[in-house]
Parts: structure tokens; C-alpha cells; sequence
């Protein structure tokens, strides 16, 4: 049976609706790409609500619609990253079958997403770390655990013999440090020039696979 068509009245109302959530969408992006400016200029105690706003052309009190506080914001503008970042290291997981390309893989878009959003990177990793112990919007998963694809690759390396045994969190965590060193010095010492970071990285994979594939 068909369904009966709508009237101009209901078409005019739900296109009415369908406007007014893209604005509000579109508002949202624009808040939370201001908020990612903001912070990286100025930092977490100087961040305000009431900044955003005025870089935008908006009250205060049409901010607090959308997020109560700034630690909401933030944490909305840190989700946001998140997902971009776990889509970089999925694509990378998912580049090759062979476990130390893998890895490498991994490491390098790890690197290439904190150097390309420094806000986003700054507020997960250096200065919110706390907002990856907190669940993820709607859901019972704390934000750290949206991420596994260093562990599971070093396992399924371990797992195969590709790369020596141990203790398979240790050794991911510990190649974790060392590329948050890498995107935390480019990010914290001004005078450090591209080829400067680019040698460190290439450097830091020949020392990884000399360690890591010793005892092969």
C-alpha cells in the first residue's frame, strides 16, 4: 500500500528541519575548528568559551547550547581528532600483510597526524591526557581503547616470529614513546627544522628493527 504523499505544509516542515540541522552541524564544525585554533595558540588554562565565541561572531550563551563547559568542548575537539587518527592507523594497519611493514606503517602515520594536527595532538597527548581514560560519547569504551592497532600488530609480529618475544604491551608502549617523543619535540622546540625531524624518524626506525629483529 502506497503511503500517502506528503502535503506542501509537511514538505516545507521537514525541509525546514533538514535546514536547521545542517546549520546547527555546520555551526558545531565551526566551533570546534575555532576551539582547535585557540587552543593551540593559547593553551588549556587561557582557553575560554567566551574566546571561541568572539572568534566566531557569536554570545557566549549560544556556545553553552552546544557544550556546558570548556572541558566539554575540548573533549568534543579531542573525540574529533581521535577518529581522524584511528582512521590514519587502520588505513596503515591495513597497508600491508607483512607485520614489521606493518608496524613501521603504523608508526609513521602516527607521527604524520600529530605533526599535521598539532591541536588535536597537543590536547590527547600533552596536555588532556586525561580525556583518554574518559568513555567515549555514548558509549561504554574509553577512548584510549578506540585505538589498538600498535598492540595487535606487535602481537600478531611476536605470534608469527617476525620480531623477537616479550612482553607484547611493553614492547608496544615502548615504541608508542618513541614516536610521542618525535611529534613532542617537532611540536615543543621551535628551532627544529623538517630535515631535522625526518632524520630523527628515519633513525629511530633502523634502531627499532636492530633491537627488535636481533634475536631472530
Amino acid at each position: 500500500m502506497r503511503k500517502p504523499a506528503r502535503t506542501h505544509a509537511e514538505r516545507v516542515s521537514a525541509s525546514s528541519r533538514a535546514r536547521r540541522e545542517r546549520e546547527k552541524q555546520n555551526l558545531r564544525e565551526t566551533i570546534l575548528k575555532a576551539a582547535g585554533a585557540i587552543f593551540l595558540q593559547q593553551g588549556y588554562e587561557q582557553f575560554s568559551l567566551r574566546k571561541v565565541a568572539e572568534q566566531i561572531g557569536y554570545s557566549a550563551t549560544t556556545l553553552y547550547l552546544y557544550f556546558k563547559d570548556k572541558d566539554e568542548l575540548l573533549f568534543a575537539l579531542a573525540c574529533e581528532g581521535l577518529e581522524r587518527f584511528c582512521a590514519a592507523l587502520d588505513a596503515a594497519e591495513a597497508s600491508s600483510e607483512d607485520p614489521i611493514q606493518q608496524i613501521e606503517a603504523i608508526g609513521r602515520a602516527y607521527i604524520a597526524f600529530g605533526l599535521a594536527h598539532p591541536a588535536h595532538y597537543r590536547l590527547m597527548f600533552m596536555q588532556r591526557g586525561d580525556f583518554l581514560i574518559k568513555p567515549l560519547p555514548g558509549s561504554d569504551q574509553l577512548t584510549i581503547e578506540a585505538f589498538g592497532t600498535l598492540g595487535r600488530s606487535v602481537r600478531r609480529a611476536m605470534d608469527l616470529g617476525a620480531i623477537r618475544q616479550a612482553d607484547p604491551v611493553a614492547t608496544a608502549n615502548v615504541l608508542w614513546a618513541g614516536v610521542h617523543g618525535i611529534v613532542s619535540l617537532a611540536l615543543t622546540i621551535p628551532h627544529l627544522e623538517s630535515d631535522q625531524v625526518n632524520a630523527m624518524v628515519e633513525t629511530y626506525f633502523q634502531l627499532t628493527w636492530e633491537g627488535l629483529l636481533a634475536r631472530r
